[in-house]
């Protein structure tokens, strides 16, 4: 056996197969060490003949090296899943391993090939991103993988590195978002390494080294060459800098004392406001005692009760909007609060808390009323970031040194409430799964046609569901000319309060909506959903995608002549089937 390809995964069945399939034709085994898939990794992997091993993660190169330790060939080619080879350095790596393993004074002959990435969509020829050479190819035995991040091969005696043709291809940043998860992952683990050794940089140098890492990546290595993109790497590279650097400062500094009440306010829609229970979640675990009450207009309290974490629901009263000066502050006042977070700048909200003297007042600085009445800021674009809403309020505790992981994206923010008895006698009823379809959207986001919903509902009565239609009461006579006459599709159009959709909601087996509350609501409970996107602003996932442990999102790439999500019937109903197989 000559050539092992060696790949560690977790979670990568969007990335694995292509590179899987540009491996087959020059390898002798490919192993997949899995650190815990939940997804189809480990099925794409088998499928395609490699070998899988299951692991736990003990970080990059610990991981690597234990992966390393299975192969079975004479030469190791160790690639990520995100990458890819080209029939050039296919040709190439052959071309290597067909000659000797030492050169004739004894040296290993290691393979060094460039990295070519793909930034959403365009690749990167500049930029300091390429040429990215990087040592993949060696013989078994002769390296060990070192470091926490950006880890490298170190050789035992004497090497001789030898360029190979062509590149692989690096397809890590399919979209922006996935390029600040990035940054998150790698600036938490680079500052946890450098707390450990000792480090204390001041916020002077890493002032410089942002200004440094910009014009190192714009000007020096040509990203200019690369146009926009080159522009938004330099941006966004100078902003990682900075990123890390702030949260080595935290770890230095210890966090600061644990605030006794904390306000979190979200004055706008539904679902702008379920996006937001992360910030309840991750301030209940980095200090259990903490008292946080949730303030938010009068439409949302039956949904801000069912919020998981949240000790008290204020409700935000047209009074109070009138003169925030007056019953707002007096309000606020009472509560006693520390610390209020304001998730949506709304102005007469942040006045409230100004007059009403909380002493630490968050929200964003892009904002006038951010800008006169907070006293701690967070600069985010959110409308260019390509960073999810959650993630942009999760933002704000970086003031407290509260730094949250990415379990927010799998986590329920709701607890499922009461049905009521006719309700729940209903649901006791039935003897099939209950799958839930939401047609409208309130316009608040691209919707799909109701001739397509009308449809999808038909094809999953067909495969054995009872089909309900959720919605208000004129959404429900607008959709009636459209829904089959059957009896296994129900009109439950107008029928039920906030709390008691949330309640059939909670006992469904799938909910199928646009990106509308509902839709959220459902994904918090835990319910399995299928959410309908579209490609931009404003209904795009990358931003609005909900939070749940099982979400599956459809995006449509272009939208019908009139607007709508421009979606096949046969692509949901996929999508539908796999989240209904999940709960069966």
């Amino acid at each position: 056996m000559r050539l092992s390809v060696v790949v560690i995964t977790r979670n990568e069945e969007r990335n694995l197969p292509r590179l899987l399939d540009s491996v087959r034709d020059v390898a002798d085994e490919i192993i997949v060490f899995d650190s815990g898939s939940t997804d189809a990794t480990v099925a794409l992997a088998k499928a395609a003949g490699a070998r899988v091993v299951s692991c736990d993660w003990k970080g990059w190169s610990a991981t690597k090296n234990e992966a390393n330790a299975e192969a079975r060939g004479q030469w190791i080619l160790s690639l990520d899943a995100d990458e890819a080879l080209t029939a050039r350095s296919r040709a190439a790596i052959l071309n290597h391993i067909d000659g000797p393993i030492r050169t004739t004074n004894g040296a290993w002959r290691v393979g060094e090939i460039n990295r070519l990435t793909n930034y959403c969509g365009r690749w990167v020829r500049y930029s300091g991103w390429h040429p990215d050479r990087k040592v993949r190819l060696w013989p078994s035995g002769a390296g060990r993988w070192h470091g926490a991040i950006h880890e490298q091969v170190a050789f035992e005696g004497a090497v001789e590195v030898i360029r190979l043709h062509g590149v692989v291809e690096h397809h890590s940043y399919p979209t922006a978002a996935s390029h600040l998860a990035q940054i998150e992952r790698f600036g938490q683990v680079w500052a946890e390494d450098r707390h450990a050794h000792g480090d204390r940089p001041s916020r002077t140098l890493a002032c410089l080294k942002v200004a440094a890492q910009w014009m190192k990546t714009f000007v020096v290595k040509l990203g200019v060459l690369d146009g926009r993109t080159g522009w938004v790497i330099a941006r966004r590279s100078a902003w990682a800098t900075w990123r890390k650097h702030a949260r080595l400062r935290a770890l230095n500094e210890g966090g600061i004392p644990p605030a006794r009440r904390v306000l979190v306010t979200r004055t706008d829609a539904l679902g702008d406001l379920v996006v937001t229970l992360p910030i309840v979640r991750a301030l209940k675990e980095a200090h259990p005692a903490v008292q946080v009450d949730l303030l938010v207009r009068g439409y949302a309290v039956p949904l801000a009760i069912q919020a998981i974490g949240v000790d008290r629901v204020v409700e935000w009263t047209a009074d109070m909007a009138a003169r925030p000066g007056g019953a707002g502050a007096k309000a606020l006042r009472k509560g006693e609060y520390d610390v209020s977070i304001h998730a949506f700048p709304d102005a007469a909200v942040l006045k409230a808390a100004h007059q009403a003297g909380i002493p630490m007042r968050i929200a964003t600085g892009r904002r006038w009323s951010g800008l006169r009445h907070a006293n701690h800021r967070v600069w985010d674009s959110r409308r260019e970031s390509g960073g999810h809403e959650a993630w942009h309020g999760l933002r704000l505790l970086l003031p407290l040194h509260i730094d949250p992981d990415l379990g927010y994206r799998t986590a329920c923010g709701l607890e499922a409430p009461e049905a009521d008895p006719d309700l729940r006698a209903q649901l006791d009823s039935m003897d099939r799964p209950l799958a839930l379809l939401h047609p409208g959207s309130h316009g608040s986001a691209g919707n799909w046609p109701p001739a397509q919903f009308a449809e999808l509902s038909a094809r999953l009565a067909d495969a054995g569901c009872i089909v309900g239609l959720t919605g208000t009461a004129m959404e429900q006579e607008a959709f009636s000319r459209f829904r089959p006459v059957r009896e296994d599709v129900i009109d439950f159009g107008g029928h039920f309060d906030l709390t008691q959709l949330m309640a059939i909601q909670a006992s469904a087996a799938l909910v199928v909506a646009s990106s509308t509350g509902p839709l959220h609501t459902a994904a918090a409970l835990g319910t399995p959903c299928v959410g309908l996107y579209g490609p931009a602003a404003p209904e795009w996932a990358e931003r609005w995608a909900p939070l749940g442990p099982s979400v599956r999102v459809c995006t449509a790439e272009t939208q019908t002549p009139d607007g709508a999500l421009d979606l096949s019937v046969e692509d949901v109903l996929e999508a539908c089937l796999s989240q209904l197989r999940r709960v069966q």
